[in-house]
């Protein structure tokens, strides 16, 4: 076996939680003996340390989930996640890039389905900020455009910003969690849970927009009408067909005061680029 391989065993046996008695025998073949215990268990603690590691920098990641479920649950949570997705190089955030995907197919967390939307939505704010900073298009540059280009101009959406879907109030959760995070409380026992909305929202549309602004991450709730302006934006739709989605969505409203106030609403968040 060379170098190499011998390298890629060691990691595959390192890289995700397992019973390592099942590989002692390959194990012992691979290290030096250990005087007190086999080197199967002794690679064990280095496993178990390893992972117990990667629990705690995860919860800096989701400090909202993790205040959510408390250690217990969240380590239990986490270690079936990495069983499932073993770490790999690259930046740290990326660990978790799965976990609101793993949590809904969960047999026990997906019966919660609001910890797969707070897990989306950390997992989102921990991407989007570190997105390459772009120039973003100004009232200035919008006033300069002439008004015959306007419904052919197809405005470039940021790579800082998306838009999500939940049925759940993520921003008074988050404040309440903020609070009780200020005020030192013991993760897993906060007194108050997460509500689902009112009303009820349109699967269809996402009515979360989640953007970094000034190197800062935020998300807000948005009404429909800014969704579909947003997603437009996104395929790249000129002006014009905006309008028409706008148009075809919302017959009762007057679509060309509307339009502006969508697209000037864009501009203050900071969401259109050069």
């Amino acid at each position: 076996m060379s170098w190499e391989e011998e390298q890629e065993r060691f990691w595959s046996w390192i890289n995700h939680p397992q019973d390592l008695n099942l590989d002692a025998e390959a194990i012992a073949s691979m290290l030096a003996p250990h005087t007190h215990i086999s080197q199967a268990e002794a690679l064990a603690i280095y496993n178990n340390a390893y992972h117990q590691r990667l629990v705690e920098v995860s919860s800096a990641l989701f400090p909202v989930l993790f205040n959510t479920l408390g250690r217990e649950l969240y380590t239990k949570l986490w270690l079936a996640y990495m069983g499932a997705h073993p770490p790999r190089s690259g930046p740290i955030h990326r660990v978790g890039e799965h976990l609101a995907e793993f949590i809904r197919q969960h047999p026990s967390f997906s019966k919660l389905p609001s910890l797969a939307d707070i897990a989306q939505l950390e997992t989102l704010l921990g991407q989007l900020f570190d997105q390459a900073d772009e120039i973003p298009y100004t009232l200035t540059q919008l006033q300069a455009l002439p008004q015959k280009d306007w419904p052919a101009t197809r405005w470039r959406a940021g790579l800082d910003w998306t838009l999500m879907n939940s049925r759940f109030d993520l921003e008074h959760y988050w404040q309440q969690m903020q609070n009780y995070r200020d005020a030192a409380g013991e993760p897993g026992a906060a007194e108050f849970g997460i509500q689902a909305l009112q009303s009820i929202p349109d699967t269809a549309l996402p009515n979360y927009l989640v953007f970094r602004q000034k190197q800062r991450m935020q998300f807000q709730r948005i009404r429909p009408e800014f969704s579909v302006f947003l997603r437009s934006v996104q395929d790249n739709q000129p002006f014009a067909e905006i309008c028409v989605q706008l148009a075809e969505q919302f017959p009762e409203q007057e679509i060309p005061s509307l339009s502006l106030r969508l697209l000037l609403r864009a501009l203050e968040l900071e969401l259109l680029r050069t």
